[in-house]
């Protein structure tokens, strides 16, 4: 993925916003899509020619500022700890799980780090504290842990009952995506879910696994998920705001 400051052309021109390029071979179309995370990307299609791309970002300049303008507010509106970029969190909220954390940071003279979880839903984190970008490695390690403990036994259970085979259950830290399903049956979920609250979350988990009977997402796959989810239509509006769960300390 590539990013790109643009140019509008033409009398009374202005600055573009920065945008990533994302090529996509899934992608029929080109479409923009701001998160969080990333900003705005241009996701094209294989063979899109990139000299179309800035006067695309100029013709959407209102939506996209409408865009960053919601996700400011939805950022502000959730109240998440960790504060700013990079700042090391005080709770944990782990809404898929109904767990709600407090990390404690104890310096000792030990050179390694050490993670451990207490009683009551305490995380404590000893060793070289003060080395910032390492104990933010230590967490999103621990928040690894976290979902394979969590997620895989769930996605599993979900399968069980509703007789679908799954060849495996990978955690993963994904920038774009919840969670995917190969063509083999093996499902990859973003650590993050854990974030999201839990009937978001199941219906992520949901979606994949309707993807062992349709690898696309044609109206047959649609009808597979509202069976399971009735609550889908309403679930994927929410999806599209779901980043705001996540604490940016997290989204490194």
């Amino acid at each position: 993925m590539t990013r790109a400051n643009g140019y509008a052309m033409g009398e009374g021109a202005a600055q573009l916003p920065s945008y990533a390029v994302r090529t996509s071979a899934r992608a029929r179309h080109a479409r923009l899509v701001v998160s969080p995370r990333e900003g705005l990307v241009v996701v094209v299609p294989n063979r899109f020619d990139p000299r179309r791309i800035p006067a695309l970002v100029e013709s959407r300049a209102d939506w996209i500022r409408r865009a960053e303008r919601r996700i400011a507010e939805e950022r502000a509106s959730v109240a998440e700890s960790g504060g700013a970029a990079g700042a090391l969190p005080a709770i944990v909220n782990l809404r898929a799980l109904g767990e709600s954390w407090c990390v404690i940071y104890e310096p000792t003279g030990s050179a390694r780090l050490a993670v451990r979880n207490l009683r009551g839903e305490i995380v404590r984190v000893s060793g070289p504290v003060l080395d910032e970008a390492a104990v933010l490695a230590a967490l999103e390690r621990w928040l690894v842990t976290r979902a394979r403990a969590e997620i895989t036994p769930w996605l599993a259970g979900l399968a069980e009952e509703r007789g679908i085979e799954i060849a495996g259950v990978s955690i993963r830290s994904q920038r774009s995506r919840w969670a995917s399903c190969s063509s083999a049956g093996r499902v990859s979920v973003n650590r993050n879910l854990l974030f999201l609250p839990r009937a978001l979350a199941e219906h992520v988990l949901l979606h994949e696994l309707c993807h062992r009977h349709e690898m696309n997402h044609s109206a047959r796959f649609w009808r597979l998920l509202e069976a399971q989810d009735p609550a889908t239509a309403r679930r994927k509006v929410e999806l599209r705001s779901a980043w705001k769960y996540v604490p940016s300390w997290a989204q490194g």
